[in-house]
């Protein structure tokens, strides 16, 4: 069922980056402008966009089976409808059916093998998901590249119609038809979904006809009535039982910035990815199968890049990362702004790598960030809206930018050749993605904090400060800098403890030392992660005197024995954020930090102690105590 899933998710995916590279080819073929023609993806987008709140009510309504099967046979039919088109308003019409397909499959998919796979191996399972979906935009342009300049564009949607075929009838083998879960709870409001398929569609529809026909009565009017669409929309969710998009997570303010951001950079990113085949192609007269090429290094250095981000943002958290990023990402349009006839091959490829480079420091973290903010019960809401607020973010910025360079393309043909008035249009259009990354940058150093600051604005009432204040232990010891690790160990011994924060002149913590620490630089093992009692086992049958190892590693700082980081939570921090901190560190215990200052330390037995007391307070009629000779009264009881 996994390779079925996965290798679904996988066609469509790689499908949404075939048409790229195969823009200029429909463009001449079909006689339509860049305007025209970003439809294949802006359409797409927004399809897709619309799709995800609706497939959460589909779940609740209908088997799974069912649907995937519904889902892959709406793609198949769009797929094959565009490979056989012989016109443009054909191909936009089996583009648009294949998003409604795909639009229903990725989340679905998602939410398929957290259900299906248990908790152990969940892990295994989204893995290899997450592995071969960031495989698909790596090979996607380039397979387009060589199948356009050996073959026909036509080919390649007829190649996914196959895949698309093969996936149903190995679904209807190997799929588990699994029952919907709240099929008495599935509502959908018609009204929501008029409102918000309108809305978007003839607000996009506005935008992107300027770029064709200038700004007419017709336009403005199409544009306006979608943008009171779409406030309709939002206000109807805010007073819905069961609500279509539940929008009320917005009101978080960090959800929000992170959401804003994440707008931005996708309308940037959709973009550019439209510009780059009509500028390597059409302009510089390179193969299609070289514009894929160029494309290609950028999108694995990205998909190798989003877990390598997620460990940094455990580490230094989101403001470092999405500053870096922003910035690299705001010079790096700048820079294709100032693309010419004769800029080199290997530098346009460098600078597009660098680029999604710094997409990847931005995304996930942020993203992440955004998410953290929400609690638990509104996390899939969250994760509804963002990826639809992206979305649509991605249709709109494209429709704008596009639309911005055929505008400028058309007003200076009459000074200039083609050639150059076509070169003007998508360097003033990468400026404009320039200001929307320059917006994002600006948002982001103003706005995205590290996870203290954040903690302490959402806890304006204190009642996580007072929570972890009842909890932890106020007694702090702490070792200075400048000591020695027989100041630590006389520490351990006189105070009962087994580890303390390392503090610099200020009291600020630098590190963190533990009596494992300690014994690990005793054993002759020290390399191996072992049990520290085995450790100074083994040391007592070393070959060099263990009393003279013993003196040296006395005499040494702590400085270079113990950790040389410190973890520390917020003394505004949840009690689940404490719990998370605890377990990822593998930590019996941790500071807690007001601003750089430490004000306790809570332990795992305090938090047990808490949480089981909390629990029996509020169930008291259900405990039943058994003593001997009551158990079978208790069972009978129970």
């Amino acid at each position: 069922m996994l390779i079925v899933l996965v290798t679904g998710s996988f066609t469509t995916v790689l499908n949404q980056t075939l048409v790229t590279p195969a823009i200029p080819s429909i463009m001449t073929e079909m006689s339509v402008d860049a305007a025209t023609a970003q439809w294949l993806t802006t359409g797409f987008t927004l399809v897709n966009a619309i799709m995800i709140p609706i497939t959460a009510y589909l779940q609740d309504r209908f088997p799974t089976r069912r649907l995937f099967l519904v889902s892959m046979a709406l793609f198949a039919v769009g797929s094959a409808m565009t490979g056989c088109a012989t016109s443009f308003p054909v191909v936009l019409c089996g583009r648009l059916i294949q998003a409604a397909g795909a639009g229903m499959l990725m989340p679905m998919t998602m939410t398929v093998l957290l259900v299906s796979f248990p908790v152990d191996k969940r892990g295994s399972a989204m893995g290899l998901f997450g592995l071969v979906i960031a495989f698909a935009p790596a090979i996607g342009p380039t397979i387009a590249g060589i199948i356009i300049d050996r073959l026909d564009w036509h080919i390649m949607f007829f190649i996914v119609t196959f895949f698309a075929v093969v996936v149903i009838v190995a679904a209807l083998f190997l799929m588990e038809n699994r029952p919907p879960a709240n099929k008495g709870d599935a509502v959908l409001d018609p009204l929501s979904l008029t409102l918000s398929t309108l809305g978007f569609g003839l607000m996009l529809y506005g935008f992107s006809a300027v770029g064709t026909h200038g700004l007419t009565a017709f336009n403005s009017a199409c544009t306006a009535i979608g943008i009171v669409g779409v406030a309709w929309f939002f206000v109807r969710q805010t007073r819905l039982e069961h609500p279509m998009l539940r929008v009320e997570v917005l009101r978080n303010r960090r959800f929000l910035v992170a959401t804003v951001i994440g707008m931005l950079v996708q309308g940037a990113l959709l973009a550019a990815g439209i510009l780059m085949p009509i500028y390597i192609q059409t302009l510089m007269g390179y193969s299609a199968t070289l514009s894929g090429l160029v494309l290609m290094p950028g999108a694995i250095l990205m998909g190798v890049m989003n877990p390598i981000a997620g460990k940094l943002f455990d580490k230094h958290g989101p403001r470092k990362l999405g500053v870096i990023g922003m910035v690299l990402l705001t010079i790096t349009t700048c820079a294709f702004a100032t693309l010419t006839f004769v800029t080199p091959i290997w530098f346009i490829t460098a600078l597009y790598t660098l680029r999604m480079f710094s997409m990847a420091l931005v995304n996930m973290p942020i993203t992440t960030w955004g998410m953290n903010a929400l609690d638990n019960k509104l996390m899939n809401h969250g994760t509804s809206v963002n990826n639809t607020l992206r979305q649509v973010a991605g249709s709109l910025g494209t429709a704008v930018i596009i639309s911005v360079s055929s505008l400028v393309t058309n007003a200076a043909q009459g000074s200039m050749g083609w050639a150059d008035a076509q070169l003007l249009g998508i360097d003033v259009a990468f400026a404009v993605c320039a200001a929307l990354c320059l917006i994002g940058a600006a948002i982001t150093i103003a706005l995205v904090k590290d996870r203290p600051a954040d903690e302490a604005s959402e806890d304006r009432a204190g009642e996580r400060r007072s929570l972890l204040e009842s909890i932890m232990k106020t007694d702090v010891y702490a070792v200075a800098q400048t000591a020695t690790v027989a100041d630590a160990m006389r520490l351990f011994v006189d105070k009962g403890i087994s580890a303390a924060p390392i503090v610099d002149g200020e009291g600020r913590p630098v590190g963190f030392i533990s009596d494992g620490d300690i014994l690990k630089r005793l054993s002759p093992r020290s390399g191996s992660v072992i049990d520290p009692i085995v450790m100074i086992m083994n040391s007592a049958y070393d070959d060099r005197d263990y009393n003279e190892r013993l003196e040296q590693l006395m005499a040494a700082p702590v400085s270079e024995i113990g950790a040389r980081r410190s973890i520390g939570v917020s003394i505004h921090a949840s009690l689940p954020e404490v719990c998370r901190v605890l377990a990822e560190n593998h930590l019996k215990k941790v500071p807690v930090m007001e601003g750089d200052v430490i004000v306790g330390i809570i332990n795992r037995s305090d938090i047990t102690q808490y949480s089981m007391q909390a629990y029996l307070d509020h169930r008291p009629d259900e405990v039943v105590l058994c003593g001997e000779g009551e158990r079978e009264d208790c069972e009978q009881r129970d």
